[in-house]
């Protein structure tokens, strides 16, 4: 099962859409975490056996340097970041997903593209 950490700042809006269709989704707003450490954050998915959520490109720098390894990290680069514009990408996205496609990697998240790094 897909288990996912929305960072601080993606909107409860998503995290509330992505639980009403099912999805394990745990929140750093929720667990008044506010500010705290990219690789804080890092640290708790790994714990906690979850996917990142999140619109911080720096992410991306983290996990690779040094390579760490970590359940995945899905990075919105929408240029449209409503909630709305991120849910009606990101649940078909992840209703189609294995997690063997995203553990260890970065899924840049783009109008009409998605790479995997």
């Amino acid at each position: 099962m897909l288990k996912f950490l929305a960072d601080e700042n993606v909107a409860y809006r998503v995290v509330e859409a992505l639980r009403k269709e099912k999805f394990n989704v745990s929140s750093i707003y929720e667990k008044k975490l506010f500010g705290i450490s990219d690789e804080r954050i890092l640290k708790l998915a790994r714990e906690e056996k979850r996917i990142i959520i999140t619109h911080d490109k720096d992410f991306g720098s983290l996990i690779h340097q040094p390579y760490q390894l970590h359940g995945g990290v899905i990075l919105l680069r929408l240029k449209n970041q409503s909630p709305q514009n991120v849910i009606f990408y990101l649940i078909p996205f992840l209703k189609g997903i294995k997690i063997d496609r995203i553990k260890n990697r970065l899924v840049v998240f783009q109008e009409g593209k998605i790479r995997i790094i």
